[in-house]
């Protein structure tokens, strides 16, 4: 079988981009692992050389990123077709889907690959651009799966009545659906009023990388990164997006303050951004209790889990961030909102701790229990890690699934 993955994004070095779509490279590992070849293909936006692209905006920034037409990440090779973009507007003849298809289609061409559709299936994630993918491969006589993991189901089909006309057509088109939490194939039944059927397979999680340490160790990473060894530390990852909840949890952290301040909060963020992270600090006195890491890269995560005492996501809505399995996987006591596929691997004071989105007082409340209670933390901790490794299975387990349920649609 020969995997043709289409990301919307995916890891590359350049300044908020290394953690760009971690989350399918581990699972596309897992299926190269299980037996399947595969290959990423990421179309891109044209531009002429320098000093031609700074011409127009989109030129610049294309140019700026600099993307080559092929290269390797961690093993798995990626292609960058290029989407014909001229300017000015009036030299394009073709809409942007058209130019998608030609660009996939001009790729197989001119590298001479036949594509079988008893062997080739194009494989999408993030349903926005599945629609053109879907598109390119009915043209070239594929067989197509979509992935659902997050906004892409819960808030890109309401935003106009186009998206909702391009969501509805992607998960009626597609030959196979499916989704990384339960929620967002019952929101997508929901949201486009049909009763799409979909599949639910879980992203895996690497639980021999990610996996609780003993304490020496952990002392050993505070002094690496100069973090007090005295101090309770909790840790947050995430885009620096108020929907991730920051501002509840400073809220909740500054409100914690008045009467513990045996805390510290270690942040790593990166990616698109609607919030200023060490003005909001500031702004509630919280300064000597944040540790800013900015962007913390893919192969040190681990670290961070290790020095942390808590992990706490207090998102407004997720499809089920990976981050959380992670810090499961690491023994620690999650704290993360009950909303969407959250709750699907986070029991309430079983395997971690569940509080209501934007609910400041309740989220305190929860964190300081932890805070003043090893006991209870090494408990919830000790439980998530037993979950993570006997019932939600690492990226080779599940990939193995769901290369199964990619090749019954051959």
């Amino acid at each position: 079988m020969r995997i043709w993955a289409f990301p919307s994004f995916y890891p590359y070095d350049y300044p908020g981009m290394r953690w760009a779509g971690t989350f399918a490279h581990r699972q596309y590992k897992g299926l190269i692992n299980n037996g399947a070849e595969l290959n990423v293909i990421l179309p891109v936006l044209w531009s002429p050389p320098f000093p031609f692209s700074e011409m127009f905006a989109d030129w610049k920034k294309n140019r700026k990123l600099n993307f080559p037409e092929k290269r390797v990440y961690d093993g798995i090779t990626i292609y960058h077709p290029r989407i014909a973009n001229m300017r000015p507007n009036r030299f394009v003849k073709k809409s942007y889907t058209e130019r998608y298809i030609d660009a996939v289609a001009n790729f197989f061409k001119d590298n001479n690959i036949v594509l079988d559709p008893e062997h080739d299936i194009f494989y999408g994630q993030w349903l926005l651009d599945c629609v053109h993918m879907l598109q390119a491969a009915r043209k070239l006589g594929v067989k197509c799966a979509v992935l659902g993991i997050g906004d892409d189901v819960i808030t890109w089909p309401g935003s106009s009545a186009k998206a909702m006309e391009e969501f509805k057509y992607v998960v009626a088109n597609a030959d196979l659906v499916l989704t990384n939490a339960d929620y967002l194939g019952k929101d997508i039944q929901k949201s486009s009023g049909m009763q799409v059927p979909y599949v639910v397979n879980y992203f895996g999680i690497d639980y021999d990388k990610f996996r609780p340490v003993d304490e020496a160790e952990k002392l050993k990473l505070r002094v690496r990164y100069n973090i007090p060894a005295n101090k309770i530390v909790i840790l947050t990852v995430g885009s620096p997006l108020k929907r991730k909840g920051w501002l509840d949890l400073f809220d909740a952290l500054a409100e914690i303050k008045k009467t513990n301040t045996d805390f510290l909060l270690v942040g790593g963020y990166a990616g698109p951004k609607d919030l200023d992270i060490p003005a909001e600090v500031a702004a509630r006195g919280l300064t000597e209790q944040f540790y800013d890491q900015g962007e913390i890269k893919p192969e040190l995560l681990s670290e961070f889990y290790n020095l942390a005492d808590i992990f706490c996501l207090p998102s407004h809505w997720e499809g089920l961030a990976t981050v959380v399995s992670e810090g499961m996987a690491s023994g620690l006591p999650v704290v993360t909102s009950d909303v969407c596929g959250q709750p699907e691997i986070v029991k309430h004071n079983e395997t971690g701790i569940l509080v209501s989105a934007k609910d400041k007082v309740g989220l305190a409340n929860e964190l300081l229990s932890l805070i003043e209670n090893k006991e209870k933390r090494l408990q919830l901790g000790a439980a998530a890690r037993r979950f993570i490794v006997d019932t939600w299975g690492n990226d080779d387990e599940n990939s193995k699934k769901l290369l199964g349920i990619l090749k019954s649609i051959l």
